[in-house]
């Protein structure tokens, strides 16, 4: 069974934008990113090769994903000017890096470009859920939490010193 390519326009904050997750300087000038309505697509993009997932993150596409609930092959009328300066960012950029001979894996670019000529703006499209931001990254993690292996190293590292001491105490005639 095939990807669903449709994708939405979604507005962001320029708190909100991960190089890492959302492409690069192109981005910060719109304010935009283009959104996977379904999340088997977002992975088959973050399944690619670095340079196809760079040539599509530079041209505002996000590797996340999000369902609008809209009916596939259709857009909101209102993102026709950005979904266009994203679809003509896209084709610059694999224009001129080219993707011949790349790792597509399941990201079908053939479908990708069908569904880009026969998707159909539509005006009074509402969407199920209401636009909104993408949630803002953590800048940085809490230093004083511990992870799980981290917390299983040390109570291990524990017991091997107990064990040992009362080893010791016991060669020694001493009991606990």
């Amino acid at each position: 069974m095939g990807l669903e390519y449709d994708f939405d326009i979604v507005n962001v904050t320029l708190d909100d934008l991960d190089p890492k997750k959302l492409g690069s300087n192109s981005d910060t000038e719109r304010h935009v990113c283009a959104v996977f309505r379904d999340i088997r697509t977002a992975d088959a993009l973050r399944g690619t090769s670095p340079k196809i997932r760079k040539i599509f993150m530079d041209a505002g596409f996000s590797l996340e994903s999000r369902n609008s609930g809209i009916v596939p092959g259709v857009y909101p009328a209102e993102d026709q000017t950005d979904r266009v300066q994203i679809l003509r960012s896209l084709f610059e950029n694999v224009k001129t890096r080219g993707v011949q001979g790349e790792y597509c894996g399941e990201f079908n670019l053939w479908d990708f470009l069908h569904y880009v000529r026969s998707a159909q703006p539509m005006a009074g499209i509402v969407r199920s859920r209401p636009m909104r931001n993408l949630p803002p990254q953590p800048s940085h993690p809490n230093p004083e939490r511990r992870t799980a292996p981290g917390r299983i190293g040390f109570a291990l590292g524990l017991a091997v010193v107990l064990f040992v001491m009362i080893k010791l105490l016991a060669a020694a005639g001493a009991t606990p």
